[in-house]
């Protein structure tokens, strides 16, 4: 049928067999179109035909049915083309339904049938891609002993495969695909290729032996591209003899150079290659590739973009074939794909960097970087070269020939490919790129205005130091300290060698980096005593530099077992002699040490994807047993880190980040017990003694400022040897634990609050990393906590909820439920009222704990119950029975912590309703603020459904409370309102929606439908960009939006609070950022200057890029970077005196302005234009667009003399440069006319003006402008 498309009989399917008919009918019924219909009308009239006699309407009926109705009018001389185009269409849909068997039986009657109706003059392209559909069908059932039982059948097939209608040969070519693939393993695969060879081959030789008009196609070319197009689909399905035979037929056909006859090919071959399985000839598949990679530069975008991927795939395939006759050929690949590279087709530029890529990682071998290695080392050893270059310094030379300028434009695609050549290489890239990293070194010194891929650059370099290692890295490029100008060292180098080391040697940090350390602090030593104090201390910066290298070099060492130890003395030596390096070193020793114990214990959980070559290769390099040495010989080091770390921690006021208190934790995890047991009871002693001191001075009735001083001494003292004790608690086991918790029992109940808060830092601590010991202070601890409960320090109170935690998670896994329901209820007043405390973090404290809590409680794999789950937020709710305002408050804010958290308390918070309509009805504000949080909450964690039931009363409970409180919460009751719009529909809202409340809901009405029409006149792309910026947010909780005295409706959006998974405030940032915020209109106003201010453009262009589709942020961006090039020009250079120090002249601005008295003028009466007019919007934009752009008046040539101007030595000729008038782009065309005016009268003034200087007649031309408009006005 005409009409009826090949796809849409492809996805057609029968339900039954007794369906037939009705499917076809229930399919096509509804379409008007024509064939559609005559389809129906004729099975329709089968189907009747068949009741009329009773027959069964099986499918082997309407078969029967359907072949003698087309033998009946096959008999007609020319039968109706409707007819027989329905009856073909469908005996196609019957015949894959028929049993095999009875299709062979009557394959010869269907072939002889099916011939003489596709043959018939009526019969249309529908009728011949339905009867291609049954003759192929036979194929694929037919028995296939000899080539003579399907040779017929095959060749009416192949008849079609160059038909001119498009639609019966698209048919035949899938037909043939499904032919053939019946035919794969059996002996007519053969004959069956050869016929398709030889069609081509007659179609070619046709082509070649045709003498065409001038107009005229060749005889036979078109046929030739049919052909090719059969062959995209099928080339991989012939047998290997016929498919080279083809394949050289292609090379005569590539090098005719048609673009439509090429790609015909290139989408064969790849075609080819996909198929992993599918032999093919390497040798003719090579020369065909090279063919196309010699003609790629000559090609379109497409076919060279096409091209560059199929040599990718082809020489993958043929690298698997035969590797020898692969590599020769690489080279010319590699030419290939680097011509394509200089060409601007953006497609074809990340195709040929893919396959760069692809091809080194897939086709470089071992063997291949070897061989090109042992040449360079033969011929360094001999004068002259024996040999030419091999093969892999070829591909090496054509990578380095992507750095030349040639290639400026995709510096960033060869940088790439730079890097996976270096991975792929690794050690041996000193032999074969040591040119490349040269070539890469020379362009670190082009300026940023010539350079813009600066990043990609130094990730390059980084994968060259990965590849390479530190040692070979620097003596190829050398750091140049020693340089007597540092401008010439390349200190640049020292981010890239902190980020990319790993794996390397720390006997090279030891040998190396330290003499370089020595030699540096010597050469500043010189320069202080010769009194250049300010290179002096440049140079100081360089052992910082230096030594900030470590962390890198311990990460994955090779050597550690045999170079820690001298390292050890040059540590400990820099740990008490140099404090500005102690932080480096202590991150260094925690990464060595917590690297080992991990893959020790078998906790490396590194994934392929997340680590970067280098970082997989030095991980699988630490193997168990290297773990275990390498931590044997850090144990042996422990007791002098020890020693060091303790004396320094205790010398030092204060330990920035906890760096020392970190590592001596990590020492005392791997350390032996002795020698950390003996440093635990030291610190106890002094502990001991500490505390009694303290308790004499205390005692004393003296307050001296000497003996005030001594008290804070002590005090700190007692807080450091709790924080060092904590340190070693790693190392620690169950009778030093209680000797621990013997000395923090009391400190627990002292009156300074530093003591108490220190005291439950390690009891949490303590309580955290040892089960045992809550096991068998159980009872103790919860005495002790009720007992201290009174004295608690507010300081404290955070690490005290720690503590709380764990002893409730621990009582949660009793099977007792009647205790965990005692201890809980003795806890829980104390932790809801700590979600009111002033302290940040002991709020978000709090609410992390009653959601872990709540985890604890109903999560069953850890012996939770649901029902647990649920009786924990009952006994939550029991606080809004409290008798304070306080108390009420904050238990409403625990339960909407909890409803939104966990979905199965939401039926829960429902039964709250009640209580919260009663308490909205008081007027503190304390109360009504948590109570519409929590009813925020609930509305948004809501199913609309389970919303439905209780709309009623949750609108006439807003509704209805005190006027006095209303008009503090009018923003939140209408973002409320608006939710529940958004939940329920605006129909549901308003049917509930009391009369006298009716215009609120119009107002909401109003506002929503100005934001659809602003939103909807809105651009394309602005559209898009807001759409992906409110719904890339997380759902997070921020107990500050939710409980804000003002509406969110501005900033917020109902998809923050909308059934999305919840993240705990304790691991958000970024709520703890937003906490400190007091109203949304506060906020709005702060997020405007914000975004005013370019320090946060330019952050922003650092962090996340730039959306050129918003006109809005990009020309912001470039006016904040237009004044800060203008900032940063017209700075000075900043002056230093002798010894390094600063020098700034107070007078320094004043002077400046006095050398441009043109600006100063200008400034004034801007100064007076907006003291006259301050409210006045457009006074403020005049202002802001007069201090934009410079001014070149010609004042600086002006005589003082004369009229004219003076040429000045060493300056440009006098020129000046008329001011535009800023009406020129004005929207208003009579603005626009005046301006043009103005301008059209320069070149008329010229008599007038000669003489004048330029600046006076820049100023005469406008005292004549004023004039005149004064004329006009009177």
């Amino acid at each position: 049928m005409e009409g009826l498309e090949v796809e849409e009989l492809l996805f057609f399917s029968v339900d039954g067999p007794e369906d037939f008919c009705n499917s076809i009918l229930s399919r096509f019924g509804d379409s008007t179109q024509e064939h559609h219909r005559h389809l129906c009308a004729v099975i329709g009239g089968i189907s009747q035909e068949l009741r009329d006699q009773n027959l069964p309407l099986t499918l082997l009926a309407y078969f029967g049915a359907t072949c003698s109705s087309l033998d009946r009018i096959a008999a007609e001389a020319e039968p109706p083309g409707h007819l027989v185009n329905a009856l073909l269409t469908i005996l196609s849909l019957l015949v894959p339904q028929i049993s095999v068997g009875i299709l062979k039986k009557k394959s010869d009657y269907l072939y002889d049938l099916v011939t003489r109706v596709m043959h018939q003059k009526s019969a249309t392209s529908g009728s011949a891609a339905s009867g291609l559909k049954c003759v192929s069908h036979l194929l694929v059932v037919k028995e296939k002993v000899a080539w003579s039982d399907v040779s017929s059948l095959y060749g009416l097939l192949l008849a079609y495969v160059t038909d001119d209608r498009p639609k019966v040969r698209r048919q035949s070519h899938v037909c043939l695909f499904d032919v053939l693939q019946s035919f794969q393993n059996t002996s007519v695969l053969a004959p069956a290729s050869e016929a398709i060879m030889n069609l081509l081959e007659r179609f070619l030789l046709l082509a070649g032996g045709s003498n065409p008009g001038a107009h005229e196609r060749p005889k036979g070319a078109q046929e030739v591209l049919y052909v090719l197009d059969a062959l995209k689909n099928c080339l991989p399905l012939l047998s290997l003899k016929f498919s080279t035979s083809i394949l050289k037929y292609f090379k005569s056909l590539l090098e005719l150079r048609q673009s439509i006859v090429t790609r015909r090919i290139t989408n064969s071959l790849s075609t080819l290659c996909q198929h992993p399985t599918v032999e093919v000839s390497p040798e003719v598949l090579l020369d065909l590739l090279c063919t196309l990679a010699l003609s790629a530069n000559e090609m379109n975008a497409d076919d060279m973009t096409f091209t560059v991927r199929l040599l990718d795939v082809g020489m993958k395939k043929i690298y698997y074939l035969n590797r020898q006759i692969c590599v020769v050929k690489l080279p010319l690949v590699f030419n290939a794909l680097r011509d394509v590279l200089a060409f601007e087709h953006e497609e074809a530029l990340f195709a040929a960097t893919e396959a760069f890529k692809s091809l080194v990682l897939n086709c470089i071998d071992e063997s291949l970087i070897k061989q090109g290695v042992d040449q360079i080392r033969e011929n360094a050893n001999m004068n002259t070269r024996q040999s030419g270059p091999t093969v892999i310094e070829k591909v090496c030379a054509t990578i380095e020939s992507l750095l030349d300028y040639r290639h400026v434009a995709v510096w960033d695609m060869s940088f790439q490919v730079a890097s996976t050549m270096f991975d792929k290489l690794g050690m041996y890239s000193a032999y074969l790129l040591k040119r490349t990293l040269s070539n890469l070194a020379d362009m670190q010194k082009l300026p940023d205005e010539d350079f813009q891929y600066r990043k990609q650059l130094h990730e390059c370099i980084g994968s060259a130091l990965g590849a390479m290692g530190p040692e070979t890295f620097l003596a190829i490029l050398p750091l140049k300290l020693e340089a007597e100008d540092l401008s010439e060292a390349n200190v640049w180098l020292f981010p890239i060698l902190k980020q990319y080391i790993i794996g390397a040697r720390l006997g090279f940090f030891t040998e190396s980096i330290l003499d370089m350390i020595e030699n540096v602090k010597k050469r500043s030593q010189l320069l202080e005593q010769q009194g250049r104090i300010h290179l002096s201390r440049s140079v100081d910066g360089l052992v910082y530099s230096l030594w900030s290298l470590l962390p890198s070099f311990c990460n994955y060492p090779l050597d550690t077992a045999e170079s820690f130890k001298d390292l050890e003395k040059e540590l400990c030596r820099a740990l008490r002699e140099e404090p500005d390096v102690r932080g480096i070193i202590c991150s260094s020793l925690q990464i060595l040490i917590e690297q080992n114990k991990k893959i020790a214990e078998g906790k490396d959980d590194l994934s392929d994807n997340e680590a970067s070559t280098h970082r997989q290769q030095a991980v699988a390099r630490y193997t168990t047993k290297v773990a275990v040495d390498n931590l044997d010989v850090l144990r042996s080091s422990g007791r002098e880190f020890l020693s060091v770390l303790t004396g320094i921690f205790m010398q030092s006021p204060r330990d920035a980040g906890g760096s020392l208190q970190v590592t001596i934790g990590e020492f005392a995890s791997i350390s032996d017990k002795t020698v950390v047991t003996r440093f635990f009871k030291s610190t106890m002693q002094k502990l001991l003694k500490v505390t009694q001191e303290a308790s004499k001075t205390e005692s004393s009735n003296t307050s001296n400022l000497m003996q005030i001083d001594n008290r804070n001494s002590l005090l700190l003292a007692r807080a450091q040897l709790f924080d060092l004790a904590l340190a070693l608690l790693p190392g620690l086991d169950s009778k030093e634990i209680d000797l621990l918790f013997v000395a923090v029992e009391p400190a627990l109940k002292d009156a300074e609050g530093l003591i108490q808060k220190k005291a439950y830092k390690v009891l949490s601590v303590i309580l955290k990393s040892s089960g045992g010991f809550i096991s068998r202070k159980l009872e103790d601890l919860l005495n002790l906590m009720i007992e201290t409960l009174p004295s608690c320090h507010f300081s404290a109170k955070r690490h005290r909820l720690d503590c709380l935690y764990f002893l409730i998670v621990h009582v949660s896994k009793d099977e007792l439920e009647q205790r965990w329901h005692n201890i809980i209820s003795s806890f829980l007043t104390e932790t809801v009222l700590a979600l009111k405390e002033a302290n940040k973090k002991t709020r978000n404290r709090a609410y992390d704990m009653l959601v872990q809590i709540g985890c604890a409680c109903g999560d069953e794999r850890k012996g939770g119950k649901k029902e647990n789950l649920h009786q924990f937020f009952s006994m939550v709710a029991g606080g809004l029975a409290g008798e304070t305002p306080h108390m009420i408050s904050a238990a409403m804010k625990a339960l909407a912590r909890l409803a939104y958290e966990f979905s199965d308390l939401v039926s829960d918070a429902y039964n709250v309703l009640p209580s919260t309509f009663l308490l909205l009805q008081r007027k503190n504000r304390e109360i009504v603020k948590a109570n519409l949080g929590f009813l925020k909450v609930l509305v948004a964690k809501s199913q609309a459904e389970g919303l439905q039931m209780h709309l009623r009363s949750v609108v006439e409970g807003l509704l209805k409370w005190q006027d006095s409180t209303k008009n503090h919460f009018k923003a939140k009751v209408k973002y409320l309102l608006e939710m529940l719009i958004k939940k329920c529909g605006l129909d549901a809202v308003k049917a509930v929606m009391p009369e006298e409340h009716a215009k609120l809901l119009t107002n909401i009405r109003k506002i929503k439908e100005r934001k659809e029409r602003r939103v909807a006149a809105s651009s394309v792309e602005s559209k898009s960009h807001l759409s992906k910026a409110t719904t890339s947010r997380l759902s997070r909780w921020n107990h500050t939006k939710i409980f804000s005295d003002f509406g969110d409706e501005e900033n917020d959006s109902d998809a923050e609070y909308m059934d999305a998974k919840s993240v705990s405030s304790g691991r958000n940032k970024s709520s703890a950022m937003l906490a400190s915020k007091a109203s949304s209109l506060r906020s709005k106003r702060t997020r405007k200057a914000a975004k005013s201010l370019p320090e946060d453009l330019f952050d922003q262009f650092e962090d996340e890029p730039l959306d050129l589709l918003d006109r809005q942020r990009t020309r912001s961006a470039l006016r904040s970077s237009d004044n800060h090039k203008r900032k940063s020009d017209s700075d000075d250079e900043l002056e230093i005196d002798p010894e390094g120090r600063l020098i700034i002249h107070e007078g320094g601005r004043r002077q400046k302005r006095e050398k441009s008295p043109d600006h100063d003028s200008d400034d004034e009466r801007s100064k007076v234009g907006s003291h006259m007019s301050m409210n006045s919007q457009r006074t403020q934009k005049r202002r802001k667009t007069s201090e934009v752009g410079w001014a070149y008046t010609g004042s600086k040539y002006a005589s003082k003399k004369a009229s004219g101007d003076v040429k000045k030595k060493g300056k440009l000729e006098p020129y000046a440069y008329w001011p535009l008038d800023r009406k020129l782009m004005s929207r208003r065309p009579e603005q626009r006319a005046a301006a043009r005016k103005g301008m059209s009268s320069v070149v008329r003034m010229t008599k007038k003006l000669e003489g004048k200087s330029v600046s006076s007649a820049l100023s005469l031309k406008g005292m004549m402008f004023k004039k005149a408009s004064k004329k006009k006005r009177s």
